[in-house]
């Protein structure tokens, strides 16, 4: 199968892409800057460049594709969540989004692709919902939340054109180079490691690898479509997370961060740490899928090494 990866170059595109070239695919990355991505080529991934000001440049890199990936979107935790900072995160995702659909929309059989997966988060949710969640849930509230909404709401337009779509709602990646692990590591490795908050709001995670297979299946299966959560069936709650970390570094989880610090430090940015979901992927686990790292210590170990 031919697949274009739109946002490609960042932590998650780099480590699903030789997934999907393993499983056979002849990968397309589409990308604003083809050094970023000269890492990523070779082995039935290729790399083209992408002018985001020119839709017609896009129509044309979708023609004879398969399926599209939209991975695109400016990083959640990059910065403070400032008015000018939200204005980036919701551009970079729905605008993008929107134009996405809008080329694919353009295309006629057979040359426009029939399968179109764009990511969203676990966001969706809300922050701190009563109980655990599964895709039957409706949205929850807050800037998170709006921004998903909006976000699958274009991608599912592609619906409107025979497109099967998928929306995949994120949790917390782990992998070895980026994502949320990668900023947590350094306080462990020099003995500083704690639990953020109050250490008992839930962490929904997935590793990267299992998010790569995910990705695989929906595109070699048609009954694999609508919203999807991506996430291991073994949420843990943040003290629990630390405690692993730190005993498959073999460091101490002694150095807790208090909320108020890092309220202080980050502003409304600091609710990704304090709060959290608990998130089922029943959706995943009624179509048969199963996760090759459910649990979170051997996730750590296989990522770190450890095992």
């Amino acid at each position: 199968m031919n697949v274009a990866i739109v946002g490609g170059t960042g932590f998650i595109g780099r480590n699903i892409a030789p997934v999907l070239a393993r499983n056979g695919h002849a990968v397309t990355i589409l990308t604003r800057d083809q050094r970023a991505a000269s890492g990523v080529a070779g082995g039935g991934i290729h790399v083209q460049a992408w002018d985001p000001s020119d839709e017609q440049s896009l129509e044309q890199s979708f023609q004879g594709q398969d399926a599209v990936i939209n991975l695109a979107g400016a990083p959640i935790a990059g910065r403070r969540w400032t008015t000018s900072r939200k204005h980036v995160l919701r551009t970079s995702r729905i605008d993008t989004t929107r134009m996405i659909v809008t080329a694919l929309s353009r295309l006629s059989a057979p040359i426009r692709p029939t399968i179109f997966i764009s990511s969203s988060g676990i966001g969706f949710y809300g922050l701190d919902p009563a109980d655990a969640v599964d895709e039957s849930q409706g949205p929850g509230n807050g800037f998170l939340a709006d921004l998903c909404v909006k976000w699958e709401r274009e991608a599912f337009r592609a619906m409107d054109y025979g497109i099967r779509t998928t929306c995949l709602r994120i949790s917390m990646v782990l992998g070895k180079d980026g994502g949320a692990l990668q900023k947590m590591l350094p306080p462990f490795k020099f003995f500083l490691g704690g639990s953020l908050g109050r250490g008992t709001q839930p962490v929904s995670w997935i590793h990267v690898e299992d998010l790569g297979r995910l990705v695989a299946a929906i595109l070699e299966q048609p009954s694999y479509q609508g919203s999807l959560n991506a996430a291991s069936p073994n949420p843990v709650i943040m003290k629990e997370f630390c405690l692993q970390l730190g005993r498959v570094l073999g460091r101490p989880c002694w150095f807790p961060v208090p909320s108020w610090v890092l309220q202080l430090g980050l502003g409304e940015l600091s609710t990704l740490m304090t709060h959290g979901q608990s998130v089922n992927p029943l959706v995943a686990q009624q179509l048969g899928f199963t996760f090759t790292y459910p649990d979170l210590k051997p996730a750590l170990s296989a990522i770190l090494g450890k095992e």
